[in-house]
């Protein structure tokens, strides 16, 4: 291992959390945007639901695209800086002009499929995911390279879901509360704001070992090709997307859920149900940093996600508000090994490929993990969309029908569930881990 990885990986608190301040830009205007731009467009200026589903499939055919070509663009730069600080030096500054542009709709646009809401949905939401997706692959590349130790991982892992609990109390709980108060295109200035300048502190704590920043010479079509080939990366893929759904489902349904099974119309009431969960998340994730110090990331995820899915039964039947608050609650202890050890496991995957191929290239791994799991995204976004549709919710009707409740239950408790069953059956079949995963770190460059 070479001298400076070993004195770089290991380089004072100060620097770690430095580097770890970006996750607040990535967890704040991504989950601001995933909690809720549906809320705004369906409930706020009327769009209509199917139109909403459409739009969902439509974006999800640009992020096709998106993801795996931003990170093929990372793994193939070589500047005087490195492959990746670049890159968020000159998006920084544009994420949070593209957040901010998602909530500047006009008033008076048609809202059905193909009318001007509808093209103004699709294309702010389209421009803010180039831009996250091309910042945001580039930041996370930087870890795995940077912290190539499990110990100094987990902990670094630790520090950055700190952020991303942070970004998710301030991005979920507080955004309409927000927008109450100043309307909900200032909030995304202020909230795009943040989002860059977590990023612009982050480059104080960046830094990428010499060893590591070799260009890759692949073609965008082989290094596809090799990427998806390793059975490893695959099975990481299922068990990731299908957590990924259940982490963008609940904080989207949550707001309709409280609105409409318990009369809570309140901004902040409503974002409570999904911020009470990261808080419980915080102190929560000492458990699972020691959990994979001890045991090893597949067991320590499996664990974590039979937590979460024992836990997330009650929600689906709570009969008041407090009871949901309560349920919710319980769900963070087993949320903040979901949202910590994924990322440790996706650094093993890439130290793997590194090992057996010579040159790392976290970007497009973490390109096609993104564009795998944003099928999720998408996906969500059209479950979500067809049950209201089918269940006859109309954003014009102040009382709704009871079978908006229940198929809001159902998205809340019974749909997440069937995730986690996915999720825990993938990781089982997951081969990383044992001496096969020692091998991996005893060969890796």
């Amino acid at each position: 291992m070479a001298t400076d990885w070993v004195h770089r990986s290991r380089l004072s608190t100060r620097h770690k959390i430095l580097w770890a301040v970006g996750t607040f830009g990535v967890s704040l205007s991504y989950e601001a945007f995933i909690g809720w731009a549906q809320f705004f467009y369906l409930d706020v200026l009327h769009l209509a639901p199917l139109a909403m589903t459409v739009g969902w499939v439509v974006y999800t055919v640009w992020n096709m695209v998106n993801d795996p070509l931003a990170g093929q663009l990372s793994d193939r730069t070589s500047t005087r800086w490195g492959r990746r600080i670049p890159w968020i030096v000159a998006l920084a500054l544009p994420l949070g002009a593209s957040f901010a542009a998602i909530w500047m709709a006009p008033s008076g646009l048609g809202t059905g499929t193909g009318g001007g809401l509808w093209w103004y949905f699709l294309i702010t939401i389209c421009v803010f995911d180039a831009v996250f997706s091309a910042i945001t692959i580039n930041y996370v590349a930087l870890f795995p390279a940077m912290y190539p130790e499990q110990g100094p991982r987990a902990t670094v892992a630790g520090w950055r879901q700190a952020f991303a609990i942070l970004g998710v109390i301030v991005g979920v709980t507080f955004a309409k509360s927000v927008a109450d108060a100043i309307g909900w295109a200032m909030m995304g200035v202020v909230f795009g704001a943040l989002a860059s300048a977590a990023f612009l502190v982050s480059l104080g704590g960046s830094f990428e070992p010499r060893h590591t920043s070799e260009a890759s010479e692949l073609p965008f079509g082989e290094a596809i090709r090799r990427t998806l080939a390793g059975v490893t990366f695959r099975w990481f893929l299922v068990m990731s997307t299908a957590i990924e759904f259940v982490l963008v489902v609940l904080p989207a349904v949550i707001p309709l859920f409280a609105k409409y099974a318990f009369g809570e119309t309140d901004g902040l009431r409503q974002g409570l149900i999904s911020g009470v969960a990261f808080v419980v998340a915080i102190p929560s994730f000492m458990l699972w940093t020691w959990a994979a110090k001890k045991w090893d990331t597949r067991s320590s995820i499996i664990a974590a996600l039979c937590v979460f899915g024992v836990l997330l039964l009650p929600l689906g039947v709570v009969a008041t508000y407090s009871q949901a608050l309560l349920a919710a609650a319980g769900l963070g202890i087993g949320l903040a090994g979901l949202l910590m050890l994924r990322e440790v496991m996706l650094a093993d995957v890439i130290d793997e490929d590194a090992a057996m191929h010579g040159v790392r290239r976290e970007g497009m791994f973490f390109g096609m993990h993104g564009f795998v799991i944003r099928a999720a995204f998408a996906f969500q976004g059209t479950l979500i969309g067809g049950m209201l549709a089918i269940t006859g919710y109309d954003s014009l009707l102040v009382t709704q029908p009871a079978s908006v409740e229940t198929g809001l239950r159902v998205l809340i408790s019974g749909v997440p569930m069937i995730g986690v069953l996915i999720a825990v059956f993938a990781a089982f079949k997951y081969p990383l881990f044992g001496e096969r995963l020692s091998e991996v770190k005893r060969a890796t460059p």
